[in-house]
Parts: structure tokens; sequence; C-alpha cells
């Protein structure tokens, strides 16, 4: 598999989800934060131009005979209301999903254009066709020569002194994840944004943080504008052969646990159908890792759906042996339908699971924290404290049903 087939399979997936939540992945995770962040963003792209205050009269008068670029469009959530001030305004992406529903979303809006691209070039575009192009969220997120494959394709495309307004984020290290992660941030460092710019005949002339600190990366985002000086030194063609069609660890996990937050999102709001279709999304991307059906049963028990718990644990402990909450859930569970020897069986595993873990946390003390210790020994504890709790009541139960099956 290319890369740029990965990168369309991936952002295809994600559309497939929930195209409004990967393209602006706000904290509310809901339909009014997707537009009204559409709105801030696309205000903080064209202050800089407007001398760093809001004017929409004077937007719509300076910007009404030029064309933008919005590259990784989405579903056109800066492409479309940028479409109010520019004579033309188009919108590139590599998720043929995305483009699908940004063209059902704005087919009224007549100067805006949605198209899918390899997602390595800009090759629909003429050169010096563009006078304004604006990245968001995008850059950051893609393959190292990926990006510097579009840096050199922004520059083509740009008209002399034509700008190129983007997201990115700088520090004082640079981080690459593997190069086949279509989702994990990319962090640059100053030679490095320097050399993107050079060779594609950008001249860097404003930069400013955007008001968003990331506690991982300890870093804020910049709003980067560049100028075309120049037509870039060179081209650049990216069609490279991954050597894994699997997406990273990290890369996995990182799409997981955003599912995993979309959901949580949905709960809090009672949307429950939609919270456990994105949680049997969850499922199907990463069926060997316990957190959503677990998510999932929390829900089905609030619910009072024995069965409908029943049927997703027990894919739980197919799927994964070693998790001591699905068996203790799935013990609870049998109990409550009155199987006290499925319970006892569930608790028996419980039980050589526990120890394993209590003895494997013994031989890592030396290289934990007290803190770390201890909050690792009391969780294996109240878990143990809460399987023997179940294991009297199963005793009791399956001890009546003997003695009744004895008269």
């Amino acid at each position: 598999m290319k890369i740029q087939d990965k990168m369309k399979q991936d952002w295809d997936r994600r559309a497939q989800v929930d195209p409004y939540y990967w393209v602006a992945a706000t904290q509310e995770a809901d339909l009014q934060s997707y537009e009204s962040s559409a709105q801030t963003d696309c205000e903080g792209f064209l202050k800089y131009f407007l001398g760093g205050n809001w004017d929409e009269s004077l937007a719509k008068d300076k910007f009404k005979d030029q064309a933008l670029l919005d590259l990784g469009c989405g579903i056109g959530r800066m492409t479309a209301p940028l479409a109010n001030y520019f004579q033309r305004s188009v919108g590139v992406d590599v998720s043929e999903q995305m483009i699908l529903k940004a063209k059902e979303l704005h087919q009224s809006i007549t100067n805006a254009e949605f198209i899918c691209n390899s997602g390595t070039d800009l090759s629909m575009l003429a050169d010096g066709s563009i006078d304004i192009a604006c990245s968001y969220s995008v850059l950051a997120h893609l393959p190292a020569d990926v990006t510097e494959a579009y840096f050199l394709e922004i520059g083509r495309i740009l008209k002399t002194a034509g700008f190129f307004r983007y997201q990115f984020w700088v520090g004082p290290q640079e981080k690459h994840p593997q190069d086949q992660d279509s989702l994990s941030i990319h962090v640059y460092s100053e030679a490095q944004l320097k050399n993107l710019h050079e060779q594609a005949g950008l001249e860097i002339i404003h930069r400013e943080e955007i008001d968003y600190f990331d506690p991982i990366l300890e870093l804020k985002p910049l709003w980067i504008t560049a100028k075309k000086i120049q037509n870039p030194q060179a081209t650049k063609v990216v069609n490279r052969e991954i050597d894994q069609v699997r997406s990273s660890d990290d890369e996995v996990m990182l799409e997981y646990d955003l599912l995993l937050y979309l959901a949580m999102k949905h709960q809090e709001r009672d949307e429950i159908v939609e919270a456990e279709r994105v949680l049997s999304e969850a499922i199907q991307f990463e069926p060997n890792r316990p957190e959503a059906y677990l998510h999932w049963t929390s829900i089905r028990l609030s619910m009072d759906d024995l069965i409908g718990t029943v049927k997703i644990l027990e894919e739980l402990s197919s799927r994964c042996p070693k998790s001591i909450d699905g068996w203790l859930y799935l013990a609870q569970v049998y109990q409550a339908q009155s199987l006290p020897f499925k319970a006892l069986n569930c608790l028996r595993t419980c039980d050589e699971l526990l120890k394993k873990e209590y003895k494997a946390l013994l031989v890592s003390q030396k290289d934990l924290s007290i803190e770390a210790f201890q909050e690792k020994e009391s969780r294996i504890l109240n878990m143990d404290a809460h399987r023997k709790t179940l294991l009297k009541e199963a005793q009791n139960d399956s001890l009546k049903i003997r003695k009744q099956n004895k008269r």
C-alpha cells in the first residue's frame, strides 16, 4: 500500500464515524461548537490581512477578486464561510467521504469548489492561480515528506506575492511520529521550518501563538503567514510504499481514545444511540482493547439490559481475556441472571489474573514511586474485595441450587 492510499483509507474511515468531529475535534464535540469554531478560525485567519482587527465589510471588499485554497478542507468547515469573502474558494481533501459530504452541505454556495486529491499534490490547480492559501490543523498531522511536498505545491500554485497562512507546531525539539501516521502531531524545529519555506520560495512574514496549550507537547500551535517571493526550487513526488498497512500503535491508541471521548460526550448529552454507535466503531477499529466494551457495558447496565450486557462482555472476555474488569462485570451480570455457576467460573479466572497482576506489581515495585505503587496496589485490592463479595453470593446461590436439585 502507498502512503496516499493509507491516508485516504484513514480519513474515509474517520469521516464515516463523524465528519464534524474529526474536522473540528472541539472539546464539546457537538454541532454548535463545530460551527462556532469555524467562525472563530475564519476570523483568525483573515484578521492578519485586515490589520489585526475583524471587519466584515472590509474583508468582503479586500478579497472580492481573489482566489482562496483551503488545503485539507474536510467537509468545508472553513472553505464555505470563507467563500463569503473570496471570488473563488477551493477546498481540497484526501478523503472522498469528506468531499462528498462537503458538496452535499454547501451545494448552494456557487463560488465554492470541493476537490478530492491524491493526498500528496495539488495537480488540479494551475501555476500561479491562487492568491491566498489556508491550512488549519492539517499539515502537522501529515507525514513529513507529504508536508514537504505540499509546501512545494503551495509555492507553485500561489501567485507571486501571494500568501500562505497556516497552523503549525514549532518547538525547540522536533518530534515526528512514524512515517505512515496520519493523525499524530508533528513538531518541527526552527531549522526545518526555515528549510520548508526556502525550498518552496516562501518567506515567513508573521507568526502568532494560538490560544491553546497542549499539555502533552507543552506547546501552543502557531498561525504562520508566509509570502511567495520566488518560484519553488524543486518539485517533490511522494509515492512511497509503506512497510505496514496497519497503523502504528501510537496512531491506533490516539484514534481509539478520541473515539471513546466522542462516545462519552454523546452519553453526557443522553444521545445513547449515537454513543453506542461510536463505541461499536471503536471496537471494530481496535477489538483487542477493553475500554469500549466496558463503556458500552455501563450504558447497557444503566438500561437494565442484562442480555445485551452479557453479549458485550462475552465478546470482551473472548477478545481481551486478561481484562479483570471484564470478568468481574460478567460475573456480576451472571449472578443477576441467577446463573451462579457461570459467575463462579468468571470469578476463578479473576482470582488467577489478580494474583498474576499483584505478583507482577511486586516485581516492578523498585521501578515505581511509592505513590504509583500504592495506587496500583489499592486498585488490585479493591477489585479483589469486589471479587470476594461476588464469590460469597455465587457460592450461596449455587449451594441453594444443589440442595434443590437433590430434593
